[in-house]
């Protein structure tokens, strides 16, 4: 009888170990690229927000969208998974019809790269257009945080969350920097930037890396400018005329 007990005993773990393997083996945690707080450890991980503008959109375009990238840890999906977004009110100044949320986004399967050391995929969150961006100089923002399920996890705190400003005018980027101004671009100005975006092919790929390893691109884009606006000159906001330092 106690043979029997073991026997059955020794079925029943074996059960349930199998179980907890089919459970882990189809457990996966999502996360954002960017992280939404400072990481305390090991102090590697820099917050960061999405920075989307309606000043790139034309008059009668009524929303915009933010990419937020988003990772996903565990084995390859043999299948797409949902997954669901919450706002997150108290990082959040943005209200009702400023923004619209899916009621599920999906992590597709097929953006899986062998090559590459993350899974990655990216999903769009669509911003409305809003009469109060005329008086909000610093913008709305959406804090968005990844509701977790029995099967999905929401990943490290700092990357569980992320946050979305909204804004009329672009924010000046990170490599427009002094230097930038002194020896490039000139003074940054929003329209500066949309018109050099605009009229300049290649001009989004403008950045910091490009400065430091590819000087002779940034020159090229720059004179490309200048040449623009020798042919179709432009003033600033003020009243003065829009100039490049090259």
């Amino acid at each position: 009888m106690r043979k029997i007990f073991y026997i059955l005993l020794s079925l029943f773990l074996l059960a349930c170990e199998e179980q907890d393997l089919l459970m882990f083996d189809n457990y996966h945690e999502i996360y954002f690229e960017k992280y939404f707080a400072d990481e305390k450890f090991p102090g590697t991980g820099l917050a960061d927000s999405t920075m989307v503008s309606f000043f790139f959109a034309e008059d009668n375009e009524a929303s915009v969208y933010a990419k937020l990238v988003v990772c996903l840890s565990g084995k390859k999906l043999e299948r797409d998974i949902p997954f669901s977004l919450n706002v997150v009110s108290d990082g959040t100044t943005a209200i009702a019809g400023e923004y619209t949320l899916e009621k599920q986004y999906i992590f597709r399967a097929s953006t899986y790269d062998p090559t590459s050391d993350m899974i990655r995929d990216t999903i769009q969150i669509q911003m409305n257009r809003s009469g109060r961006l005329e008086d909000l100089k610093q913008g709305i923002r959406l804090e968005l945080a990844i509701v977790p399920t029995s099967n999905l996890g929401s990943g490290p705190y700092e990357r569980s969350r992320a946050v979305i400003v909204l804004t009329k005018d672009p924010v000046q980027p990170q490599w427009w920097t002094p230097e930038v101004d002194a020896e490039l671009l000139g003074t940054y100005s929003p329209k500066k930037y949309k018109l050099f975006l605009k009229n300049v092919k290649g001009a989004e790929e403008l950045n910091e890396e490009m400065i430091q390893n590819a000087p002779d691109r940034v020159l090229q884009l720059v004179r490309a400018f200048k040449s623009w606006l020798t042919l179709n000159p432009q003033q600033e906001e003020d009243g003065s005329d829009m100039t490049v330092n090259v």
